[in-house]
């Protein structure tokens, strides 16, 4: 007997519901946690590693690049082993998948050996795939009017793990050494534990699953429809608010990213110490997660376009405060990295929530990873670009690319907002009808 079978979506009273829903995110927060950690640890070093391989930094980004590359080849099929099986699953076999990846991109990094040290990161990539799909999960269950708020519980609950991993860059240097490791490899071994324990909770105590309790997967019908990327595509790209929202998605997330990877070169480069490096990047990641109970409150009061659009202005603001750290002034890269963060926090929860309740509950699931699949290719290509960029141009030209694309998302929302249509919890009777017509 299924899980699907054992607590369907009728099965369940509204308390009952109530109580696992309090479980589910309490259970999907933690993984998260521990999933970011690995990932922020990792992100102080992936670049300076990368840049010390090849011996300088053109070519540094391919490290950043190679992390979205395997989160966008995964997300679209994490998000079909969902459809047909449920959320854990999915998220396990993800996380599962990163724990190679962290101890491939270590030894490639230790024995000097670049491909290796790639392909290990495109593995890696799986584990942020799977933790960025986590926050879709915690939707499964909520009443519409709390979508923004149970998706920012989750983000925010990666606030430990995203501030608290590069903190520990230090400690891994020396434990990387005591072991006969570089300074710089010592952080994978520490990626490594920590996406083992993602894997571990989710996998004991993810239950049911809240998917199938949902009734948005399990059942062969629903997964040949599911599982397709096509269908995925479509149905984000369906109306006007779904196709706001996958560009609030890649939006948000390209800025963030390109700015994000050349930060630490851009202050290694001003000899600013490691230890340094790591506290921006905490800053960073502070803002990203910690106010995203904010930006979850602010979606459901305001409205999905309106958390998008103050996103964007946020950016906005923290891309031009960086433009003008030439030196890598910690006065001025730290209020920035921290705004970028918070930019990237509003755009991603307002913009998670408008895909998720702007097409129908058939496609949900395909389109949810059709979103985190073009934006992590978006994501990797900046990554990528960031790097030629930076040594032609140096850091403000990143910043000031930043600030333009920022401006193209304000202005997005400023159009459909100009619709006159009511956008308050996230769709509209004709953005519904659009979705249900395209979709059939």
């Amino acid at each position: 007997m299924t899980e699907a079978s054992q607590a369907g979506p009728s099965a369940l009273s509204e308390t009952e519901r109530a109580t696992l829903q309090r479980k589910t995110l309490l259970v999907l927060s933690a993984a998260s946690a521990a999933g970011r950690a690995a990932m922020s640890i990792a992100f102080v070093v992936v670049t300076l590693l990368a840049q010390r391989l090849l011996g300088g930094p053109a070519w540094a980004g391919a490290a950043s690049a190679a992390i979205t590359v395997g989160t966008a080849l995964s997300s679209s099929w994490l998000s079909a082993r969902m459809a047909e099986r449920g959320r854990r699953p999915g998220l396990v076999v993800g996380y599962l998948a990163a724990i190679g990846g962290a101890a491939v991109a270590g030894l490639g990094g230790q024995i000097e050996f670049f491909m290796l040290y790639l392909v290990g990161l495109v593995l890696f990539g799986v584990g942020q795939g799977a933790t960025g799909l986590a926050r879709y999960a915690a939707a499964d269950l909520s009443p519409p009017a709390k979508t923004g708020r149970a998706i920012s519980y989750v983000v925010f609950a990666s606030t430990a793990g995203a501030v608290g991993g590069p903190m520990l860059s230090d400690i891994a240097a020396d434990v990387g050494q005591s072991l006969g490791w570089g300074e710089l490899t010592g952080a994978f071994l520490f990626a490594t534990c920590f996406f083992a324990l993602a894997a571990v909770v989710l996998f004991v105590f993810l239950r049911p699953d809240p998917l199938l309790v949902s009734g948005g997967g399990g059942g062969a019908g629903q997964s040949r429809r599911s599982t397709s990327l096509k269908v995925g595509l479509r149905a984000a790209t369906s109306s006007r608010l779904a196709s706001l929202a996958l560009a609030g998605l890649v939006i948000s997330q390209a800025v963030m990213v390109m700015v994000m990877t050349m930060t630490p070169v851009h202050m290694d480069h001003h000899d600013k110490p490691i230890g340094l490096i790591g506290w921006v990047l905490s800053a960073h990641t502070a803002g990203m997660f910690a106010f995203a109970p904010l930006a979850g409150w602010f979606s459901d009061r305001f409205g999905r376009v309106q958390s998008i659009a103050l996103g964007g202005v946020i950016l906005a603001v923290a891309t031009v405060i960086t433009a003008f750290a030439s030196e890598a002034s910690s006065v001025l890269m730290f209020p920035g990295l921290y705004l970028l963060g918070l930019g990237w926090s509003f755009g991603e929860v307002g913009s998670s929530a408008l895909l998720t309740e702007s097409v129908t509950d058939g496609d949900r699931v395909a389109a949810q990873g059709a979103g985190d699949l073009v934006k992590a290719f978006v994501s990797g290509a900046a990554a990528l670009s960031s790097g030629f960029i930076f040594t032609a141009s140096g850091f403000g030209l990143l910043s000031w690319l930043g600030v333009v694309a920022s401006v193209v998302l304000i202005a997005g929302c400023l159009s459909v907002v100009g619709r006159g249509a009511d956008y308050r919890d996230g769709t509209s009777m004709t953005s519904k009808s659009e979705a249900t017509t395209t979709s059939g």
